[in-house]
């Protein structure tokens, strides 16, 4: 294979001097294609780090930690490759009485789960590093659709009390959260726990005038990172997430055997703020008005939460983690709860752990924990995923181990560019789209300046902190709590003036589409308010309701039936649901039709909100195709 090179320019700009990279110069030895991962399961990763001496939090009552150690196969490495997430855990997979581990990774498109049996024993788990991806009763493979930076992050947790495990896991978009149910044969295909606000099919949007703590808004749902525990006492469990929407819990409103979840409502620490590990300054939140949750509770969208009772008081604490890409990101944080006369409230967050040296206390980024009872001592333990850097393929990035990748302008998990690698089939190709695209290189290398970091993958590992009993036992007090800062279903306390951008109740656009060989015509409309648009249904008899036409010319037909959002009853009516609404008709062209053809669409709909209903309205467009 020949080298690729790569020369780079500096190009002087008002503003100082930019480097731009349009020619190339010589690279390191990067050769292409890339072996995949499957052909590569006997290598060991080289120069991988020893962790700091880490100083732990003094928490009463809660386990004493013992220096991290990375678990490893006797045969093979344990590691994640894919884009290098990694979410473990314990659990008993053949049922021969000792804890097997079991490892989420993320892949765009379906997550699976790693299992390494355990062939040690109860008190002293051991494995072989050799692998085979968890499987339901019928045979197929356990995942669920991850489209960005989240993985399958299982929890095993009895959901409806029946004596069996069960599987549970979040998502990343539109944040549904999937059961597996668990029986005498294994687990049952996963399906879907209903939420408050959300069915199959309706869409949000993060560019729509709803306040981000509202479930019409697309930041409540995206990223739910999830997880089960009973938040009020009740012998339920309730949906703890975290992501875009910050930390939250959904009561459970159904039964033990058939649950389903409220409103996602916030997370309070005693002093009435909104759970956060870190807040931007000079926030302004109140009753009624839209802020920046990301912002406001971790500044990062990738956040995680696990309610546990940490510390033994017998009240429910949270383990927290965050993306630990950048400055100021502790990794690792515990909130202790506190029973109060509001309910379950949490003291300030504590990193749970420090750098004895005050520097970055992990190497790589991502943390993902678990806690378990990894030797059945009765004592519990973290299992942690963490995902470390790696260029040429397996050899440990050592420069950047202790850095923080945000500051180095790298990639991180879940767009990993070492990865894109392997779809440049030869060096020539690759040495072309760099030409072609003059700041490919920062994309790969950020701010580094060194090929070999085009090379970069995170993959991730698995490291266990064994905890030890500790002496000192907690007591729970309960505590006054006081006004929370923010509160569903109250209006704001004054009308803050504000510049709006004004916007039509209802908008609609149409257009032609041409994906994997299928045309067809997509028609999206977005409302604003609560205005809402009807269905063709008996019930809306004093509503127009939408109406689609598509005319369209010879040698292209319709191939099935206008495609519709899901719908809802509203008062009396039934109306579409969301309020982003696609419809969508494929189309079929007859062989050897060619040049452009004309499709004309027309779309007929009247809208209501609480208040009042507006005149009937028309949209009207001519679609071309173009055919070869």
């Amino acid at each position: 294979m020949k080298k690729i090179s790569l020369l780079f320019l500096f190009v002087i700009a008002a503003w100082g001097i930019l480097p731009m990279f349009a020619q190339t110069d010589r690279l390191p030895d990067i050769r292409l294609p890339f072996p995949p991962d499957s052909t590569q399961l006997e290598v060991r990763t080289t120069n991988l780090p020893d962790i700091k001496k880490l100083h732990y939090q003094t928490i009463d009552g809660a386990p004493v930690l013992k220096q991290p150690v990375r678990i490893d196969g006797s045969r093979r490495e344990i590691r994640t490759e894919e884009h290098g997430l990694a979410y473990p855990t314990l659990f008993d997979w053949n049922r021969d009485g000792k804890p097997d581990l079991l490892v989420g990774e993320f892949l765009t498109g379906q997550s699976r789960i790693k299992v390494y049996l355990n062939t040690g024993s109860a008190k002293k788990p051991k494995f072989t590093g050799e692998w085979f991806y968890a499987t339901d009763v019928n045979g197929d493979v356990i995942s669920n659709y991850q489209w960005c930076c989240i993985g399958i992050h299982p929890q095993i947790v009895d959901v409806n009390g029946d004596g069996y495990p069960d599987i549970f896991s979040g998502q990343y978009y539109p944040g549904i959260v999937t059961w597996w149910k668990g029986g005498e044969k294994g687990f049952e295909p996963g399906r879907q726990i209903p939420q408050l606000g959300y069915q199959d099919g309706k869409e949000f949007t993060a560019g729509s005038d709803e306040p981000e703590w509202s479930p019409d808004s697309w930041y409540y749902w995206n990223y739910s990172s999830a997880r089960l525990a009973d938040f009020n006492g009740d012998g339920l469990p309730d949906l703890f997430v975290g992501g875009c929407g910050g930390y939250r819990v959904a009561l459970n409103t159904g039964t033990k055997e058939e649950p389903r979840f409220g409103r996602r409502e916030f997370l309070f620490h005693v002093d009435g703020t909104i759970l956060h590990t870190r807040r931007k300054a000079g926030m302004h939140i109140a009753n009624g008005l839209d802020f920046h949750i990301t912002a406001a509770c971790s500044q990062t969208a990738h956040c995680y939460l696990n309610p546990v009772d940490w510390d033994g008081d017998g009240v429910l604490d949270i383990i927290a983690t965050d993306e630990y890409t950048r400055p100021g990101e502790y990794g690792v944080y515990f909130f202790r709860g506190i029973r109060t006369d509001d309910g379950l409230r949490f003291e300030q967050v504590r990193p749970l752990f420090l750098a004895t040296d005050g520097t970055k206390a992990l190497p790589g980024c991502t943390p993902h924990i678990q806690v378990v009872d990894w030797n059945g001592d009765g004592v519990q333990d973290i299992l942690m995923g963490l995902s470390i850097p790696t260029i040429n393929g397996f050899e440990g990035a050592t420069d950047i181990y202790w850095q923080w990748i945000h500051d180095l302008g790298l990639q991180s998990p879940g767009k990993d560019a070492g990865e894109a690698l392997q779809y440049y089939g030869t060096t020539e190709e690759f040495h072309a789209k760099l030409k072609e695209q003059e700041f490919l290189k920062r994309y790969l290398v950020g701010k580094l300046d060194d090929w070999k970091y085009a090379t970069l993958r995170h993959r991730g590992f698995v490291f266990l902190f064994e905890g030890q009993a500790n002496k000192q036992r907690a007591v729970a007090i309960p505590m006054k709590a006081e006004p929370r800062e923010f509160e569903y279903d109250k209006p704001a306390a004054k009308e803050m003036k504000l510049p709006k951008i004004e916007r039509k109740p209802v908008s609609c656009h149409a257009d032609i589409r041409h994906d994997d060989g299928q045309w067809s015509v997509w028609i999206k409309m977005n409302t604003t308010g609560n205005y809402h648009l009807y269905t063709d249904n008996r019930m809306n008899e004093d509503k127009e309701p939408v109406i689609v036409e598509i005319t369209l010319p010879e040698g292209i037909r319709k191939a099935g039936e206008l495609k519709r959002p899901p719908i809802i009853l509203y008062g009396a009516n039934e109306v579409y649901d969301g309020k982003q609404l696609t419809f969508i008709q494929k189309l079929e062209v007859e062989p050897g039709l060619t040049g452009t053809r004309e499709v004309k669409v027309k779309v007929g709909w009247q809208t209501c909100s609480d208040e009042t209903c507006l005149p009937p309205e028309t949209y009207e467009k001519t679609c071309k195709i173009e055919l070869p």
